[in-house]
């Protein structure tokens, strides 16, 4: 093999830790889905999982880079000699296959986590609004009774 072999070579190995990025980020989907449809929702966890994914997502976005790259510079010689890289070409498109269906995984359920996330702060937001309606209630009537001073002589027969 010449250097196309280890370019073939280097495109196979970002490929396998893309797989292996792509799990780590749909484990923390799954971690994240178990916070959102908990009966308390815990802020410092499910901001945790999202900074780690956060970190994830871009060395998947810097693995895809770096293919398209590699890829680029050697795609003629690899179609002039598919032979040659045939079984490192079955490989890469056997991870290819798995890389997209991981994030079709995990795009579904990243729409279902949103979907629990929006219930999760909906109820959330209710108590909340319901607490302030009623402190907004509570200062009216103490406002209204404060600034509607009755005048005790007014109820007074004036008549003496």
């Amino acid at each position: 093999m010449n250097q196309t072999g280890t370019y073939v070579n280097i495109m196979q190995e970002s490929l396998v830790r893309k797989k292996k990025y792509l799990l780590e980020i749909l484990e923390l989907t799954k971690k994240q889905e178990q916070l959102a449809k908990a009966k308390k929702f815990d802020e410092d966890a499910f901001g945790d999982t999202i900074d780690k994914k956060e970190v994830l997502i871009n060395n998947v976005e810097e693995i895809d880079k770096g293919f398209t790259s590699v890829y680029d510079r050697v795609r003629s010689e690899i179609m002039e000699e598919k032979e040659l890289y045939n079984d490192e070409l079955l490989s890469m498109q056997g991870l290819i296959k798995e890389c997209v269906d991981l994030g079709m995984q995990i795009e579904a359920m990243e729409e279902r986590n949103r979907a629990s996330l929006e219930h999760a702060f909906s109820t959330g937001f209710k108590g909340i609004k319901r607490a302030k309606q009623s402190k907004q209630v509570a200062n009216k009537y103490y406002k209204s009774m404060s600034n509607g001073v009755v005048n005790d002589s007014m109820l007074y027969d004036r008549k003496k």
